[in-house]
């Protein structure tokens, strides 16, 4: 049941749902922290895998972009898993804590610019606000891929996340749409679990059962997340997300501190 709730929940929000599981399964289950980050890392990939497929055939993945911030973020998980061994968690989460605030203040400022562009296309009848970023080779679009799938492989390798904040606020910020950004998140983050698993297997036991349970369900959940998200009004959907994702990063941030 907590499987299918955070699967419809990722694929609706977008993100792995790694620290979702984590934290679930610390403070529900009572499960390890080490064994909760094994088990959260597995559960992502056929998570994330089912919500690609899903948001692929619903045509709200760019997968050029997407797989710039695939580049960095899987360079990211291996600097990130070898940066943990030599700098204590208490740091590490500190350091993000600020990372997301300072982030946190940057969604605000894109979203209040994006709102601009699509007045300004709606009235003037011009090209959709995302649409200069149809060049996926753009030296600003790689920059900016390079960059977030770099911030977001690193949050994974040091924390055991699957990396969503900064991946969806690059996304975001790369002029994406809503629905765009949530499918072409899931689709990174299934390239980032894959790389976190590898990386983080070796130093939590993994526990299949719970693995098979949570990802059975969250794989239903994120196929239903597309079909209901087909049935919101697109305008809706883009006023709801942005308010949403800026307080999901803040509170994200504030938890760092404790």
């Amino acid at each position: 049941m907590a499987g299918v709730g955070i699967g419809v929940l990722i694929s609706l929000i977008g993100g792995g749902g790694g620290i979702f599981y984590v934290g679930m399964l610390t403070e529900l289950f009572s499960v390890s922290m080490d064994q909760a980050v094994s088990v959260s890392l597995a559960t992502i990939i056929p998570t994330t895998l089912a919500a690609s497929i899903s948001h692929y055939r619903a045509g709200n993945i760019r997968p050029k972009i997407g797989f710039l911030l695939v580049a960095g973020g899987i360079i990211g998980v291996i600097a990130g898993s070898y940066l943990v061994t030599i700098i204590p968690l208490r740091i590490l989460r500190i350091i993000f804590g600020i990372f997301l605030l300072v982030m946190g203040a940057g969604m605000m400022i894109s979203r209040k610019k994006n709102q601009v562009k699509e007045e300004t296309s709606e009235n003037n009848q011009l090209e959709e606000p995302n649409s200069k970023e149809n060049n996926p080779f753009s030296k600003l679009l790689i920059v900016k891929g390079l960059v977030f799938g770099l911030l977001g492989g690193l949050m994974s390798g040091m924390l055991g996340t699957s990396g969503t904040p900064p991946i969806l606020a690059g996304l975001y910020s790369m002029g994406l749409f809503s629905l765009e950004v949530v499918g072409t998140s899931v689709m990174v983050l299934f390239f980032i679990a894959i790389a976190g698993v590898i990386t983080h297997s070796a130093f939590g036991t993994m526990n299949w059962l719970l693995v098979v349970l949570l990802a059975s369900g969250s794989v239903t959940g994120a196929i239903i997340g597309p079909l209901i998200g087909k049935r919101i009004n697109k305008k809706t959907l883009d006023k709801f997300y942005g308010p949403f994702f800026t307080v999901f990063i803040i509170l994200m941030a504030i938890s760092m501190f404790f």
